[in-house]
């Protein structure tokens, strides 16, 4: 893997999951600070990494194949934690990640047989939505965690309600669409896998 600043970008962007699903997870307010305000930056190195690949010629096969895999373990990191505590609903995490893994596997299937790995404009639009609502959820969630009593109330509330639920909702159909379109795309390398396996 060629160590360029998109892919280092990634790497950090990936490594760091673990350490916000750890920090979201406990109740000690400066943790859950630290995880919300870690998630943000993050995200927002989702949309560096790709403006300096482009910008200055650093796309890689790897970085490719990386970057959308970082956002995935990057959300899902945020949504563990958020099912945790009755926020998030099992049904959407559970169909989230099974969009992304089947989407990944197509990916890299299609990586393996030569064909080009790029991310649909689709696929974008949803990263996008998810890391957009997910920051300020997550900024709620440490304001709820660690802020006054009166903060803290009404910070419950909004991420009791309806509007948390149906985002998400509306990024659990965002997903199932763009899988749609994946298949779709990838359908030619699925079929001539087909046409050549042995009988």
């Amino acid at each position: 893997m060629v160590l360029t600043v998109p892919n280092l970008l990634t790497l950090v962007r990936l490594l760091s999951a673990p350490f916000i699903a750890m920090c979201l997870g406990v109740e000690e307010a400066w943790l859950v600070w630290s995880g919300a305000i870690l998630f943000a930056v993050a995200a927002l190195t989702d949309g560096i990494d790709g403006w300096i690949a482009r910008r200055y010629g650093q796309s890689t096969p790897e970085g490719a194949f990386l970057d959308p895999l970082a956002d995935k373990v990057l959300v899902l990191s945020v949504l563990l934690p958020l099912t945790w505590v009755g926020i998030a609903p099992v049904w959407m995490v559970v169909i989230l990640v099974l969009r992304d893994i089947s989407a990944t596997l197509l990916r890299w299937y299609s990586l393996q047989q030569g064909e080009p790995v790029r991310t649909l404009p689709a696929a974008r639009l949803k990263t996008f939505v998810q890391m957009g609502g997910l920051v300020p959820i997550v900024l709620l969630l440490a304001l709820w965690r660690g802020g006054e009593q009166s903060h803290a109330a009404f910070a419950e509330w909004i991420l009791y309600s309806g509007w948390v639920q149906g985002f998400f909702l509306f990024i659990a159909l965002l997903a199932l669409w763009t899988l749609g379109m994946y298949v779709r795309r990838y359908a030619r390398v699925l079929f001539a896998w087909r046409e050549h396996r042995p009988l």
